[in-house]
């Protein structure tokens, strides 16, 4: 069984229970599991008993048995067969748990827990206990010299005006198609001489260039990439051939309601234009970053989950040892002493009706409590730290993006603390060094449109993100997105640091001078996430260097002296 799952793990894609006993029924698992392998051209995020069935049929047709281990020809309809898996998975407020095997989808994000049945007579986990920390004489941290320095620069919080209008989702893609046309008219030179798509067929140019916001994205069944571009003037299609791998590969990583610049010719018949280049906004390969002038660090805490029975409380108390100074080497005190900020992304704790039957995999059923008891850890964190907490989608806000920040009535549980309230997403800057931090329940919906994007890969999404200068472009989406007439979403402003969550994985890298993190989590791998073999990288913690842009990784499942 272990073999099986991991076959398909190496390729990024899940299975769900349901799925491998199906696999296991067969004569011959290991066999038929390589007949999946290799007639699945493209791995989706997760397996599902229907997909294999369509795999099967389409088998038949092209082989005439579906226990071979011939290819299937890739062709669009087997993409269009995955995207409705997981459209249908997804869906979580349709699950039917009494429906039969075939359709008994469950949501397959890592970042929910586990949804399997357990015993009733299994024990409740504790709620975290409130450590005693106590001073140290003689530990000074030399953060405690320098006062916190933050700049808000941009956040939907205190700024939200949609109601949900044909009006509003006007304003909001106007802006973002200015916002982003003038990044792309100004800073790359390959737009120099964009023109409005109502002149095309007036002009008799070689070239052509012209920005819009993809208002539709297929392929071909010969194989081509076309793209459908609107601008304030009209609707032109694009076609990007396959015999010119470079710009189809550029073309596949096209989604829907992004922004792009299109370089090309028109066709002989003068309805198509031919694409020689996609062009994103991108950052410049000399793009610059910003650096303190003091001696400060910033750590990045995400997805900590309080309420949770899989919450990490040995491994949180290890940090809030080490945090105050109590445990660690010298250089591990000497670090902690230079924490000036506890940057949070969201999850902070579990929540609610997030999905169905949680209830049973919640210590605290009682949101409120939940961040109650995630106030008193928090009270723990030395008062020199300055907290910058925003939400995530498991938080007591609403669901679209972007998330104005909690209430006033969860903010008054943390009074008396350092801490500031921001939403999500939120650019912001601490010592002059910019941040923009972003839970990332949109990854999902990267991975799933590209074909090249795994999930378990989160910079690498990140990078992308970047190179569109969006966060969540596709509206309709996995990412449920408020038509504000700002569009918050835009990276209209390049930063330092990107930093995410929601996938409960510490990653760091780098993209043109951008510090890229993926921030972890503090809650231990479910027995669900077992079942997919997806494995959580926990308890550890990214920090960066505001001096010098050097990034280190404390790792809290390993004990500290």
């Amino acid at each position: 069984m272990n073999s099986i799952i991991k076959s398909f793990s190496e390729h990024g894609t899940f299975i769900q229970p349901d799925t491998l006993n199906y696999i296991l029924s067969k004569d011959d698992p290991k066999e038929f599991t390589t007949f999946l392998t290799k007639n699945l051209k493209e791995f989706p995020l997760v397996l599902t008993i229907s997909h294999i069935k369509e795999i099967e049929k389409l088998s038949q047709k092209v082989e005439g048995t579906p226990e071979t281990s011939k290819s299937i020809p890739y062709s669009p309809e087997i993409k269009k067969i995955q995207s409705k898996m997981l459209s249908e998975i997804y869906k979580i407020g349709e699950i039917d748990y009494n429906k039969s095997v075939d359709n008994d989808f469950e949501y397959d994000d890592p970042d929910k827990d586990d949804q399997i049945g357990f015993s009733e007579d299994e024990p409740e986990a504790p709620v975290p206990k409130i450590l005693d920390i106590k001073k140290l004489k003689g530990w000074k941290p030399k953060a405690v010299e320098y006062e916190p320095e933050i700049k808000i620069i941009k956040d939907v919080t205190g700024n939200s005006t949609c109601e949900g209008t044909t009006s509003d989702f006007t304003k909001l893609f106007v802006d973002r198609f200015n916002s982003l046309r003038k990044i792309l008219r100004n800073q790359r030179r390959e737009l120099a001489n964009v023109i409005p798509i109502d002149r095309i067929k007036k002009r008799d140019v070689k070239e052509i260039h012209i920005v819009g916001i993809v208002k539709d994205v297929k392929t071909t069944t010969n194989g081509h990439r076309l793209i459908e571009l609107e601008d304030d003037t009209g609707i032109a299609v694009c076609i990007a051939l396959k015999n010119d791998h470079e710009t189809l590969h550029l073309a596949n990583e096209v989604v829907l309601d992004e922004i792009i610049g299109i370089r090309g010719q028109l066709s002989r018949n003068r309805d198509l234009i031919v694409i020689q280049s996609i062009v994103h906004p991108d950052i410049s390969i000399q793009n610059s970053r910003h650096k303190a002038e003091v001696p400060l660090y910033a750590a990045f805490l995400s997805d900590i989950h309080v309420g949770s029975k899989q919450f990490m409380i040995d491994e949180w108390q290890s940090f809030l040892k080490w945090i105050n100074g109590q445990i660690g080497n010298s250089r591990q005190k000497d670090v902690a002493g230079k924490i000036k900020y506890l940057i949070i992304p969201g999850d902070v704790v579990d929540g609610i009706g997030i999905y169905p039957d949680q209830d049973k995999e919640l210590s605290i059923i009682n949101v409120y409590r939940q961040y109650e008891a995630l106030a008193q850890q928090l009270r723990l964190i030395p008062d020199h730290i300055t907290m910058i907490m925003q939400p995530g989608n498991h938080d007591a806000v609403r669901p679209a993006e972007p998330q104005p920040t909690f209430e006033k009535e969860i903010q008054d549980l943390f009074s008396g603390m350092n801490i500031e309230f921001v939403g999500n997403p939120c650019y912001f800057s601490v010592h002059g060094v910019e941040i923009l931090s972003y839970h990332g329940q949109s990854l999902l919906d990267y991975a799933t449109n590209i074909q090249h994007l795994k999930y378990n890969e989160p910079v690498e999404i990140m990078k992308v993100m970047l190179r569109k200068h969006h966060l969540a472009p596709t509206y309709g989406g996995y990412t449920p997105l408020a038509p504000e007439h700002i569009d918050y979403m835009v990276i209209d402003k390049i930063p330092d640091i990107f930093v995410t969550g929601h996938v409960h994985l510490a990653q760091i890298s780098e993209y043109r001078g951008v510090t890229l993190i993926n921030a972890s989590s503090w809650q231990a791998q479910t027995s669900y996430q077992k079942m997919l073999n997806f494995i959580p990288d926990s308890a550890k913690m990214p920090i960066v260097d505001l001096k010098n842009g050097i990034v280190t990784m404390m790792d809290f499942n390993k004990k500290l002296a």
